[in-house]
């Protein structure tokens, strides 16, 4: 474990599987105290054991995200716990059912809405605030997605809240900048994770990488620690003059 975030402490939402897990782990091995927000409590609490383990300090908080109404108690039960918020991590995002725009029906469309941009915004709101008021600055990292910045194969729902997330993270940082808060994303391409096994096992990611609309410049499918690096990067003082940007992390789908 490195020190570099010793005295921190992050948020990280959808931190039960995938890019989120492995952030918090990248996270934790920085020196950080990490609060995990997820619905699945099983997840929850592997994430939560394995970082104890490694000796790191973590909470585990159990939310639905499509119940925003929760956000601001768990933003309190968090500060509670650790009595301060330094990091926050919007991971957690659904895709929502695959339907073009004729097809799509409001349910779909407000529940992916929800998940991906409505509480993203309430989160940040909440924990902005705290971190003005505590003083020092911080990092917000949103996770949006290379569907953001294509037109095609990808659920409308998702590749626009996905983009809506990147408008949000410039606003956000045009406005937390005067408060040393710094606002940024990253747009991971084809991931091994569970949301991607709608696309088939290993070797159907694999094609999906190399040929095609999902084609990237390596024909390579990237790992969550991948995505967690860069999210990591983000949060630590090195990079402390990026702001409102977003770091392409889909091995050069999107250049």
């Amino acid at each position: 474990m490195s020190s570099e975030l010793s005295g921190k402490t992050a948020i990280v939402t959808g931190g039960a599987s995938g890019i989120g897990r492995a952030t918090v782990a990248a996270l934790v091995s920085a020196g950080a105290s990490v609060a995990v927000l997820d619905r699945d409590e099983a997840g929850l609490n592997a994430v939560v054991e394995e970082a104890r383990k490694s000796g790191g300090k973590a909470l585990a908080v159990g939310i639905d995200l499509a119940d925003t109404a929760k956000i601001p108690d768990v933003v309190d039960r968090v500060i509670g716990q650790f009595g301060r918020i330094d990091i926050l991590v919007n991971c957690a995002g659904v895709t929502g059912k695959f339907q073009s725009l004729i097809e799509i029906d409001e349910k779909n469309w407000d529940f992916v809405q929800t998940v991906n941009l409505k509480a993203p915004t309430l989160m940040m709101k909440h924990v902005a605030k705290h971190m003005i008021g505590q003083g020092g600055g911080g990092r917000i990292v949103n996770v949006s997605s290379s569907s953001a910045f294509r037109a095609r194969n990808s659920p409308i729902a998702y590749a626009s809240s996905k983009a809506a997330l990147v408008q949000l993270t410039r606003s956000a940082a045009a406005e937390l900048g005067p408060h040393e808060i710094n606002v940024n994303a990253v747009a991971p391409g084809i991931t091994a994770t569970g949301m991607t096994r709608a696309l088939g096992d290993a070797e159907a990611l694999q094609r999906a990488a190399s040929s095609g609309p999902l084609e990237n410049l390596f024909h390579r499918v990237s790992q969550p620690e991948d995505v967690a690096a860069a999210i990591l990067f983000l949060c630590l003082p090195s990079s402390r003059q990026i702001t409102g940007q977003t770091l392409h992390t889909s091995a050069g789908a999107v250049v």
